[in-house]
């Protein structure tokens, strides 16, 4: 028997070699009408395997049938087999012609068969012109009924052809239709687990097209957002954060997201939350610092609409949980990045403790939080483009409720080891430099200056551009020549002029006209 299937093997590749496959398609033919489907299966992958080689679109109808109740092996070659016949073809023609069979392969026990029914149905929904076939054999259902499957290749090949569909209006309708709301409902009603993946569905289909977030509030993801946040299962208060996240991406979602309330909605649930007893509270405080690297986002009018986002970040920085310490450290440092952050934060009474945590963190802090807090001061104190009349004032003020010694600390760090930590320390004296108060607390420090044109310490190239920038800071500042002694400005006039990069022994690159 081995013998005699090497044999058919070496025919069937002898006769595909040749001009013509008048011969082959013959052989392939005569083995399905006498029900030999493996051999006939065998035949296609052969021949499809010879470069340029093509087949009749008659075969593939004739195969689909032999997946009923075959075994796992021959269901995998006769899958592959299908692959490589249908993707000559059009998917206006899989459609019309398979019909029938595609339907039958969507209820297919296989998950094999279903995901090559679902991938032609994919090719077919990626040329806008088989939209209106699609709605009209209603073929589109059991893409939507395949999200409940126990197969995750098949629910992600399902999700491949609903955004596809979503990508043209036309199919934005067809999916968001009376039927298709219905079906989506239905398929919802099934558990949590498949509920979000039709979330997931709806959230791309609007990143996709914003025609699809009115169609999509018809299936009322938004008003179960804050009913998943209240939830006991932190699963769900974490999944419907994740949804908010991504649906933040696009400006339209968020606009509807804040009028109708849900981010108000968050802000009330955060204050009630304790840090010590919530997985949530630091996905929370994620998102509001996602929506403050928002360019197109007013941060002031969110900050106003939502001020419990800003006092419990500056309230929970002295927790002991490292990742809600994290994430509140990065928050206020986007905050204070944006001009309208810094004008929020102005006059508000907790910031000034917030201040004093962060000095905590940047002095006696663990290595792995020192630069976050370094970087967080950094952009307090760094001057807006714009001028703001308070501003001056209230560093000043700000810079009182610092640890006192947390400027001998940012140069002690100018010789540490890692560059990160010379960067951030670098960028927080700059910033501080440019305020009087903080140049006068620079050169309070003994030996300040012997650690700024120290290069010995300084080798990596960015850290060496920070400190450059840093003297030349010092150097233009509007107090240098009356807070640092002649014989010192001449040093630091010296250590600019040599340049970022500059070694001992070596030509100077460039001068700084200072």
């Amino acid at each position: 028997r081995v013998r005699g299937k090497q044999w058919y093997q070496r025919r069937v590749r002898g006769i595909s070699n040749m001009t013509k496959n008048i011969e082959v398609e013959e052989v392939i033919q005569r083995s399905i009408n006498n029900g030999r489907y493996e051999e006939a299966v065998e035949s296609v992958n052969i021949v499809l395997s010879q470069p340029g080689a093509r087949l009749p679109e008659t075969i593939a109808p004739q195969l689909f049938p032999s997946l009923i109740n075959a075994d796992p092996g021959y269901t995998k070659k006769c899958c592959a087999a299908l692959e490589k016949l249908l993707s000559a073809t059009s998917g206006e023609t899989v459609i019309r012609q398979l019909e029938v069979e595609l339907k039958q392969g969507f209820e297919h026990p296989s998950p094999l068969v279903r995901r090559l029914c679902l991938s032609q149905l994919n090719r077919a929904c990626q040329d806008r012109r088989n939209l209106k076939l699609i709605g009209e054999v209603g073929i589109m259902k059991y893409a939507v009924l395949l999200l409940a499957d126990e197969d995750l290749s098949v629910v992600k090949e399902c999700h491949r052809v609903l955004i596809s569909l979503a990508t043209f209006d036309e199919g934005v309708l067809i999916l968001y239709s009376d039927q298709g709301v219905k079906l989506l409902r239905e398929v919802m009603a099934t558990n949590d687990t498949v509920r979000y993946r039709v979330y997931d569905v709806i959230i791309d289909s609007i990143l996709t097209t914003d025609q699809a977030l009115e169609c999509a509030n018809t299936v009322g993801i938004f008003s179960n957002i804050l009913e998943d946040l209240e939830s006991a299962d932190v699963l769900l208060q974490l999944t419907a954060l994740e949804n908010v996240s991504r649906l933040s991406d696009s400006q339209v979602a968020f606009t509807t997201l804040r009028n109708l309330g849900i981010f108000k909605g968050i802000a009330h649930w955060l204050v009630g939350q304790s840090p010590n007893s919530s997985y949530t509270v630091p996905s929370v405080i994620k998102l509001f610092a996602k929506l403050l690297q928002k360019p197109n986002i007013n941060v002031k009018q969110l900050c106003t609409d939502c001020p419990e986002y800003t006092v419990t970040v500056c309230r929970m920085l002295d927790t002991p949980d490292i990742t809600i310490k994290f994430a509140c450290v990065d928050a206020i440092t986007l905050l204070n990045a944006r001009l309208d952050g810094k004008e929020y934060i102005l006059d508000k009474s907790y910031f000034p403790s917030a201040i004093t945590s962060l000095s905590e963190l940047a002095v006696r802090g663990t290595d792995d939080i020192k630069d976050r807090a370094f970087v967080a001061l950094a952009h307090i104190f760094s001057t807006p483009d714009v001028y703001l009349p308070e501003f001056q004032r209230r560093c000043e003020v700000w810079f009182t409720h610092c640890t006192s010694d947390v400027t001998k600390t940012a140069l002690s760090l100018l010789s540490h080891p890692a560059p990160g930590r010379q960067c951030a320390a670098a960028s927080f004296l700059s910033n501080l430099a440019l305020h009087k108060f903080g140049l006068e607390s620079i050169v309070a420090v003994p030996g300040w200056y012997e650690r700024l044109i120290d290069r010995k310490y300084c080798v990596d190239r960015e850290a060496q551009v920070q400190r450059h920038s840093l003297v030349v800071t010092i150097r233009r500042s509007p107090g240098a020549q009356e807070l640092i002694d002649g014989d010192v400005l001449n040093k630091l006039t010296k250590y600019a002029n040599e340049g970022a990069h500059y070694r001992e022994g070596e030509p100077r690159a460039t001068l700084l006209n200072l």
